[in-house]
């Protein structure tokens, strides 16, 4: 196929003639128009009957779900599912209520109030608010704390000076004083948590979770679920270790149940196993082998409850064998009271708030992934908020998202946030009627459920290769929260999580990728210099590209990269005294072609000794689509970078700008430095321009 070059010529000369600024695409085409209405008029139009609607309709997601809930389809997995949670409810509840420093019955209501509410104001149809070992752990150090402090009469320590479990026993002596201020303190943490969550949905502060990477949220759960494994450990060895409470918990914690391992309770030893084979053998083998066959899996957890119950109440396992058992469960809810709010709670109830909203909003993510439906990350801010300001009133302590139930939704196969209304009515069956027959259910049981349900987390160790071979930053996050966690404490995974998250940022912001592109002769086409070898044109024309935007981190970066990939202007003389050079040598040449050859050597080589370097550009061309945001450091390297190359006679262009960088260029500075001429749309525009200007 053969090309006239004349007609191509032609074509590029029409071309480029169609190519216009950004300026002329403003007056050919029209500014857009800033609009003219008043704020008060702006928040009328806003404000309409249907739009206010659509917002109640978003601030009660229930509303929805009813209304779209296909009873045939949806009923029979929000039963099973809602049943098989409500059964690690109720246990969950009790241990959780002990883990706290309070009372079981404290538990359970924590495990009614804000489910129910999360049912309401909650998108996620498979978190399970209410009850949660780490949070149960942070408010026993909490009422214990403000005990000491205070040091109120009949108060025994109520640790006794053991725990089970690594978490604080209550003695069955306590004064109900001193419980009384124990609820008070932990009902008051609870509502400044609520208020803190719900002040952050109402700002849509739910952004937030857009700089929680997704290494970063499997490591905080796998973390969860190891402390949550290790407090139940002792529960199903049978034995009591002491307290801890300092750095390095996790690594004291093990060296004690290691140091109780002589002391092992074999009966509850051989309950554990044998619960811990069933358990493993129902949901990993036959459940998950035959899923596709079964409509619908064995709730094996409520089957080895009700058995386990009935086999230790008739078989008196606890008064024959020593085996522990839930205890007492006091009947009735409690009466609703203003919760005890004072400053020295504050520091640390704001910490447990950001532990419940990224541990919560962590197992969101991840069954959003797994099943493919939206989260709204402001509204669950909302129903987080609400759920733990409402069960402030109710003498309930901070809730929770526990990864052991919310694994067992999202195997089971739940539809909507209804199935918490069945694990509800459940609780509060067990709360006013139930509880008495349940108090023989061994503890050994609900420890070794909780495990086997949060052991599918620690499978999350297996992405480990796959994100050293894909992405070592997102590796250094995963190991590094997950070591903080174990290694020094649950809260530090948070802290160091969310640092290595934002270090990310800046270090990735710092080894930006930047490039200089070349047209693609007799083609449309921009491709990176160094990586295509094929014929480019016009060697006097750079684009370069710096995939970042331009502020104080990355400023100083953009302009030493600019000189490596073109050329420092600073080594090259001024404008004026080069044309003096040039104007200079051409006299010369004429004078030589008039004079003998001799006179013309004898020149050519004293020009050689005081040669002039030549500048090896006429434009530079910054791609500016990358640059979605500029700052006052940003803007003195665009005008330093544009004057520089000015000095020395190069044109400096911009193309591909951004909305941001019009605006920008508009109303700074940059206006009075960058000629209006030299801002492009697009960098074709730029570079034909640049091409035929003289």
């Amino acid at each position: 196929m053969s090309i006239n070059n004349g007609d191509m010529s032609s074509d590029i000369l029409q071309l480029s003639r169609s190519r216009k600024t950004q300026s002329e695409l403003y007056e050919f085409y029209g500014k857009p128009k800033s609009p003219s209405k008043s704020f008060s008029e702006n928040i009328m139009k806003k404000c309409t009957l249907s739009k206010l609607c659509a917002y109640l309709l978003t601030l009660f997601p229930i509303i929805n779900v009813i209304r779209t809930y296909k009873i045939r389809k949806y009923i029979l997995d929000d039963l099973i599912s809602g049943l098989s949670v409500a059964c690690l409810h109720f246990p969950q509840g009790l241990a959780f209520g002990i883990l706290a420093s309070l009372s079981p019955a404290y538990g359970l209501y924590t495990s009614f109030f804000p489910v129910l509410l999360y049912v309401i104001f909650g998108t996620s149809q498979h978190v399970s608010f209410g009850t949660n070992a780490v949070i149960a752990i942070f408010t026993a150090e909490l009422v214990e704390s403000r005990l000491e402090q205070y040091d109120l009469p009949g108060h025994h320590s109520a640790v006794n000076g053991s725990t089970v479990g690594n978490l604080t026993t209550v003695s069955p002596e306590m004064d109900n004083d001193v419980l009384k201020y124990k609820v008070s303190v932990a009902a008051g943490s609870s509502f400044i948590v609520g208020l803190l969550l719900f002040i952050m949905g109402l700002c849509r502060m739910g952004f937030i979770t857009s700089y929680l990477s997704s290494s970063f949220i499997a490591a905080f759960t796998t973390t969860g679920a190891i402390h949550i494994i290790s407090s139940q450990i002792p529960n199903a060895l049978g034995i009591k270790i002491p307290p801890v409470n300092k750095p390095g918990k996790l690594i004291y914690v093990y060296i004690e149940i290691f140091k109780a391992f002589p002391k092992i309770h074999v009966a509850t030893l051989i309950v554990s196993v044998i619960c811990l084979i069933i358990l493993v053998l129902i949901k990993d083998v036959i459940n998950e082998r035959f899923k596709n066959k079964m409509k619908m899996p064995i709730p094996i957890d409520i089957i080895l409850v009700v058995t386990a119950t009935v086999i230790s109440h008739f078989a008196k396992l606890h008064d024959t064998f020593d085996i522990g058992v839930v205890g007492e469960i006091p009947p009735g809810l409690p009466t609703p009271e203003l919760p005890r709010v004072s400053v020295d709670i504050l520091g640390h109830s704001v910490v447990v708030g950001f532990i419940v909203f990224v541990l919560t909003i962590s197992m969101a993510r991840l069954c959003e992934v797994k099943h493919g439906y939206s989260v709204d990350d402001n509204q669950e801010l909302v129903a987080y908020g609400i759920a733990n300001l409402g069960g402030s009133f109710f003498s309930c302590f901070p809730a929770c998202v526990a990864p052991p139930r919310t694994v067992i939704l999202s195997t089971m196969g739940a539809k909507t946030t209804l199935n918490g209304i069945v694990s509800a009515i459940f609780v509060l069956l067990v709360i006013m009627f139930i509880g008495k027959y349940l108090e023989s259910a061994p503890k050994a049981v609900l420890a070794v459920m909780i495990i086997v349900a949060v052991k599918n987390l620690l499978y999350q160790f297996k992405e480990l290769p796959k994100l050293w071979r894909v992405n070592r930053y997102d590796f250094v996050i995963f190991v590094g929260t997950v070591l903080c966690g174990v290694l020094i404490d649950f809260p530090y995974a948070l802290y160091v999580g969310v640092l290595l998250c934002l270090l990310t940022v800046v270090v990735q912001s710092q080894n930006s990728s930047s490039y200089t592109i070349r047209k693609v002769e007799q083609e449309d086409r921009l491709l990176e210099q160094k990586t295509h070898d094929i014929p480019l044109c016009n060697s006097k024309i750079a684009i370069f590209r710096m995939e970042s935007s331009l502020y104080f981190a990355t400023a100083d970066q953009f302009v030493k990269e600019l000189y490596k990939a073109t050329f420092n202007p600073k080594a090259f003389p001024k404008q004026q005294d080069k044309h003096l050079e040039n104007n200079v040598e051409i006299n010369i040449n004429q004078s030589e072609n008039n004079g003998n050859n001799d006179e013309r050597m004898s020149l050519s080589k004293t020009n050689n000794e005081n040669e002039i370097p030549v500048v090896p550009l006429t434009h530079i061309i910054i791609d500016c689509s990358s640059m979605n945001y500029i700052d006052m450091n940003g803007m003195k390297a665009l005008i330093q970078i544009n004057s520089e190359y000015k000095y020395v006679g190069v044109t400096v262009m911009f193309g591909n700008c951004t909305n941001f960088m019009k605006t920008f260029t508009e109303k700074s500075d940059l206006s009075e430095t960058v000629d209006i001429q030299n801002v492009y749309s697009d960098i074709l525009d730029a570079y034909f321009a640049a091409t035929h200007r003289k």
